[in-house]
């Protein structure tokens, strides 16, 4: 857990040894940073601080120094390290020019192929500076409330694949000067990485609709043999089995850069004989 508030750090580790009492090990660390600035340990900072205290602009480009020395050397929580991140209520509390950062450091210190779960207060329409400078409303989670399409938008923004509206409150969470603001939770991961290799890979899609596309610009019409490289092969039918139908290449298929257009068709004779990966059990229907 992370949390820059001593109280609720102190609150959450008091808990700590009855946790891991009933997950049968103790596997669980609560640290001090600012959830926009994961590399920095803020316990670290106190203890320079107490030693070096700043009280002049020479101290103060010391300590901007030391700082990053910190987060280049030691940072709190490293790259491509973390296989979940949950978030409740969060996002919205954050300056609106630290959002998109603090959506970026998430997005650096998920592994690739880890998820994330975020949960938060959207409004229906982007909300009035009025409202935003409503100190009472800031703490109600409605001033910092991003608009609903934009708070889906900022997870692709900053690289986040799969981004899917998981749940959606039916009533809204309150209504202010006309504007409904409801409690909404998306779920997305972070690709791989990987290069993408043609190995002879297509995809069905099954429907209902009569074509889908994903973020990185495929196609894929219903009921046809679509080429892809393998990386999309297989995120597709880790995440989304009851979607897609998988075929491999019948054999060893030399591997090249992948350079076939959107929405290109497989041959059934490049895959015929290879193995179909199906969600449903096998059965004929005779």
């Amino acid at each position: 857990g992370v949390d820059m508030n001593d109280d609720m750090l102190s609150l959450a580790r008091s808990y700590q040894s009855e946790m891991a009492s009933r997950i049968g090990s103790d596997r669980v660390s609560f640290r001090k940073a600012h959830i926009q600035d994961l590399k920095l340990d803020l316990e670290v900072v106190d203890r320079y601080l107490t030693d070096h205290p700043v009280i002049s602009s020479a101290d103060l480009s010391r300590f901007d120094e030391w700082k990053s020395e910190q987060r280049n050397k030691a940072p709190l929580v490293a790259d491509s390290s973390v296989d979940l991140v949950v978030s409740n209520c969060v996002l919205n509390l954050v300056e609106e020019s630290d959002k998109r950062i603090l959506l970026e450091e998430i997005f650096r210190v998920v592994r690739p192929g880890g998820r994330v779960a975020i949960s938060d207060i959207v409004s229906d329409a982007p909300v009035p500076q009025r409202l935003k400078a409503d100190p009472a409303l800031w703490s109600g989670c409605i001033s910092g409330a991003l608009q609903e399409e934009s708070f889906v938008n900022a997870f692709t923004e900053v690289g986040f694949q799969g981004v899917s509206l998981a749940k959606w409150d039916a009533k809204p969470w309150q209504t202010v000067e006309g504007l409904e603001f409801r409690s909404v939770t998306v779920t997305a991961y972070k690709g791989k990485g990987t290069e993408c290799i043609d190995r002879g890979h297509a995809v069905i899609y099954r429907g209902p609709f009569s074509q889908v596309n994903d973020d990185d610009g495929h196609y894929y019409p219903r009921g046809q043999r679509i080429a892809v490289c393998e990386r999309t092969f297989e995120a597709l039918l880790d995440r989304y089995p009851e979607n897609f139908i998988g075929i491999r290449p019948h054999g060893e298929v030399e591997p090249k850069m992948w350079c076939a257009s959107a929405g290109t068709r497989r041959p059934a004779s490049e895959t015929r004989g290879g193995e179909h990966r199906s969600r449903e059990s096998s059965g004929g229907c005779c």
